[in-house]
């Protein structure tokens, strides 16, 4: 595990400089689509309302997505590390990844200068085989008002600094995850210019959790300017009960809520994914307790997870001293496992579509 600054990185600011309230659109539309072939491997986790399990999701899933590469080289195949990053100032991702009482821990102090100030990206590569994070933290509270100031100067145009930087870095990852926070529009806008594909999770079966949803989709297409590509690529439900296996009643009518709420938005209620991570709150609370994702997790309770010398983890306690149930943290690993396929089939046929439609438009 290292810290590594992206340092020949091209100025942002530069780049939307030109831009205020009187640029025509014909000026926005040239630099949109001359960013977007660069971003269709930014997937973006996001949610009209908080307590969904946006972050849970987004580190298991770019986990997941890393230990694919990692299986990838082991196998002489090409392998590209994944990128995680969160924008929130709760900083709950890095906690996942242990990485809270660290060296490089800067609570988003790099990454609110990168995105907003033209200065270097700084990234902890290694994290995990194949993973890279940067970190996040109370600093990446203040990036949406550095964005709505200098959108206040360069219009629709802020909010392309952080698709301006990802484009960048872009072909040097297979995947990047990107986490933003459902509250601040500015953050929101942000996010959206830069992913391509967005996956929303569903935790709650309440109304305002499918408010939340209905939230996301009128922001793709209120933002369509900043971003012509980007759709909602798939809904994952998390912590709903499974009995032999098999959903129950709770999850398949909010299902049916949703695929109604979606047809009548003009949006595929195929969206849903068939899989689905139970629920397994105290083993969930645990994971992120020891700083590990579902699947390193179930590695270290049945006793498989090895150090960077190469040596066994001890296997993990609860809060009362009892060893983790191993085969409960197999259960779950093996959950967000199915959803992570179920999510990257979802991606690249959105990419196989994006990449036809831009050869018609070529010819």
């Amino acid at each position: 595990m290292e810290l590594y600054e992206y340092t020949e990185l091209q100025s942002r600011l530069e780049a939307i400089a030109a831009f205020d309230d009187m640029s025509d659109d014909a000026m926005l539309q040239e630099l949109v689509d001359q960013l977007r072939p660069y971003l269709r491997n930014v997937i973006g986790t996001t949610i009209g309302k908080g307590g969904e399990g946006k972050t849970t999701l987004a580190t298991n899933l770019a986990y997941m997505l890393a230990e694919e590469q990692a299986l990838r080289d082991a196998q002489g195949k090409s392998a590209k590390p994944v990128l995680y990053m969160e924008l929130d100032a709760n900083g709950d991702g890095r906690t996942d990844f242990g990485l809270d009482a660290t060296v490089f821990n800067d609570h988003g102090k790099s990454l609110r200068e990168a995105i907003t100030n033209d200065k270097p990206l700084k990234v902890v590569k290694n994290v995990r085989p194949f993973l890279d994070t940067t970190i996040s933290g109370r600093h990446c509270g203040d990036i949406a008002a550095r964005i709505t100031k200098l959108s206040d100067a360069h219009s629709l145009a802020a909010y392309l600094m952080l698709a301006l930087l990802l484009a960048q870095i872009s072909h040097l990852y297979r995947w990047i995850v990107l986490d933003f926070a459902p509250g601040d529009k500015a953050i929101q806008r942000t996010g959206v210019a830069a992913a391509t594909h967005l996956v929303s999770p569903i935790h709650n079966t309440d109304n305002a959790a499918i408010r939340g949803l209905g939230a996301i989709t009128r922001l793709i297409k209120t933002n369509r300017r900043l971003n012509p590509e980007v759709e909602l690529a798939a809904i994952a439900f998390l912590g709903f009960r499974k009995v032999k296996g098999e959903p129950t009643t709770e999850l398949t009518n909010v299902r049916d809520k949703i695929k109604k709420l979606l047809a009548e938005s003009g949006m595929d209620p195929d969206l849903i994914l068939d899989d689905y991570v139970r629920d397994a709150r105290s083993i969930a609370t645990l994971c992120r307790n020891h700083g590990k994702p579902a699947r390193e997790f179930a590695l270290a309770a049945t006793g498989q997870l090895k150090d960077a010398d190469g040596q066994l983890v001890p296997r993990p306690r609860d809060e009362n001293g009892r060893y983790v149930d191993a085969e409960q943290t197999i259960k779950l690993a093996d959950d967000y496992s199915q959803l992570a396929r179920g999510v990257i089939s979802r991606v690249r046929q959105r990419n196989a579509k994006l990449r036809e439609m831009q050869m018609q438009g070529a010819s």
